[in-house]
């Protein structure tokens, strides 16, 4: 089963806020394969120690640097190599440490987020570059990437004799998802175990009969589904004949819904099969997104879009960013002003300065914006970002 931690947009802006305390921020690509647990904890604790290392050298106060390294030896755990027997018995006989089962699950990426008194682990879709920085706030790029880039969409296998929900993730095997309530065809909705028989039952009958009786088998299945969108933007496509496509469509309430669709019969479709045939369709929708979006800078620029780094920067700010598309491997160091948004460009990356347009994503996604990952080439003049504003911010552009 698939085990990803991508943080809800509450949960970014909270990390966000973070500064002005020690802050540690460990990334490190891993493997999902169980072989690979070994490997995944001997990465970090390579990465901790580094952060540890830091922390000395810095002058951070001995206690909070001991509170660090408490939470990172406790998430590493105990090595199994143990040789005295009494030891082994004691082992055998403890509670099972939460890290070991955290261990055995997970993705290609891990995020390690600590501040004194707080430990935050993501399991992340992609694979980080190793990194452990030490700062007055937390290094959230890899998380913006996995928030901001195309990795999953639900499906919705909708038949006559069965209904599933799919859970599809790019590079990685679907879950199917378990859902209370969720009828389990058309004839346990309808509790009309005769569904196809041409006879009357009270006033429905024959193909009109039929037709009510499978809206009322579709609303179950929309009322059943409905809650585990809660908070979601991920995209849901439906798999389905006519006429339950349609019906569904009709009485879907969720916003994420996908113009395009899955046709044929489901049940003739494994569930890997089902994800080969999304997959495709997330990857246009994310493109038609992108293209859209620079689009409307055309129409809009340079009053209400741009890509100056540094008037974005003040926009983001401000609040006033509707669309970001950004570059997360443009590296432009400096430092952005907390309160009016302007910009200091460093000639080098050091500890005093970060990255610019990851602090322009930053501020833009906790403000509310729409933050799209893209390619360099795709953007206008090849910047490394370009912002479409709520309103006209008022700066002149240089």
């Amino acid at each position: 089963m698939l085990h990803i931690d991508i943080p809800t947009l509450e949960e970014f802006k909270a990390l966000a806020q973070i500064k002005g305390e020690v802050c540690v921020s460990v990334y490190l690509p891993v493997s999902p394969l169980v072989e690979s647990i070994r490997a995944n904890r001997i990465a970090f604790r390579d990465l901790a120690s580094e952060a540890l290392a830091q922390l000395r050298e810095t002058g951070v106060d001995k206690r909070k640097i001991v509170d660090f390294e408490e939470r990172f030896d406790h998430l590493i755990g105990l090595e199994r190599d143990v040789q005295d027997e009494d030891k082994i018995r004691k082992l055998q006989r403890a509670k099972a440490d939460p890290f070991d089962t955290f261990w055995h699950y997970q993705a290609h990426g891990l995020a390690v987020l600590a501040t004194p008194g707080m430990m935050r682990l993501f399991r992340l879709p992609n694979s980080p570059k190793p990194l452990a920085e030490v700062a007055d706030r937390l290094h959230l790029t890899p998380l913006i990437r996995a928030m901001t880039s195309p990795h999953d969409i639900f499906v919705l296998a909708l038949a006559e004799e069965s209904v599933r929900l799919i859970h599809a993730f790019v590079n990685f095997p679907p879950v199917r998802l378990q859902i209370p309530d969720l009828p389990g065809n058309v004839e346990q909705a309808t509790r009309r175990p005769s569904f196809h028989v041409r006879a009357p039952r009270g006033r429905l009958q024959n193909l009109e009969g039929e037709k009510v009786l499978l809206q009322k088998y579709v609303r179950k299945v929309e009322q059943a589904i409905h809650s585990v969108f809660a908070g979601l933007n991920t995209p849901l496509v439906v798999a389905a004949d006519e006429p339950l496509a349609s019906m569904y469509r009709s009485l879907n309430s969720y916003p994420g819904l996908t113009d395009e669709m899955i046709e044929g019969n489901p049940d003739q479709k494994t569930d890997a099969e089902l994800e080969d045939a999304a997959i495709p369709i997330l990857d246009r929708l994310y493109s038609r997104e992108v293209k859209a979006a620079i689009a409307l800078y055309d129409q809009l620029k340079p009053r209400r879009a741009t890509t100056d780094v540094s008037y974005a920067a003040h926009a983001a700010t401000a609040g006033a960013v509707e669309q970001l598309l950004v570059d997360l491997d443009a590296v432009v160091p400096g430092v952005v002003s907390d309160v009016d948004g302007s910009v200091i460009y460093s000639a080098s990356d050091d500890a005093g300065t970060y990255s610019v347009v990851d602090e322009v994503a930053r501020r833009a996604l906790s403000t509310g914006a729409r933050v799209l990952g893209a390619r360099r080439d795709e953007l206008p003049d090849r910047a490394p970002l370009t912002a479409i504003l709520r309103y006209d911010f008022g700066l002149i552009q240089t």
